[in-house]
């Protein structure tokens, strides 16, 4: 009596190839958006993040300034700095100083920054307000 060969098959069948070429595409249309995502928030994060600490540091040289030098066209010549500049594509500053009538030792200093992201949509600009008083006169 003579046992038939039995033969062990080695490598795979054009059906599992076929099924983990399909498996392989859907993870990947899911996870590249996912990564490009990810990628766009972070981006826009630090975008955000530089233009806080921007507004911050205006708002500190503002308010140093000796209260009766503390006028529009003195602030009408800051900047943002060249590193701001570069980070937040058509940045729009605004800095305005009010003095207010109900408050004659009083102003107002209020600082807009708002700038484009890379697909040229208008974020929301980040706001700072402070009302400032002669030194001495609190």
């Amino acid at each position: 009596m003579t046992r038939p060969k039995l033969c062990w098959r080695r490598g795979f069948t054009l059906i599992e190839m076929m099924v983990s070429g399909v498996l392989l595409t859907t993870v990947f249309m899911i996870v590249v958006p996912s990564i490009y995502w990810v990628h766009r928030e972070q981006r826009q994060s630090e975008q955000r993040q530089v233009a806080l600490v921007e507004v911050e540091n205006l708002m500190e040289r503002t308010a140093a300034l000796p209260f009766p030098e503390m006028t529009q066209a003195t602030v009408d010549k800051f900047a943002l700095s060249e590193s701001a500049l570069q980070q937040l594509p058509d940045a729009d500053l605004k800095i305005r100083i009010q003095e207010t009538k109900d408050l004659p030792l009083m102003k107002k200093i209020q600082i807009q920054l708002g700038w484009r992201d890379q697909r040229g949509l208008i974020q929301q600009p980040v706001r700072l307000t402070s009302w400032v008083s002669p030194k001495g006169k609190q």
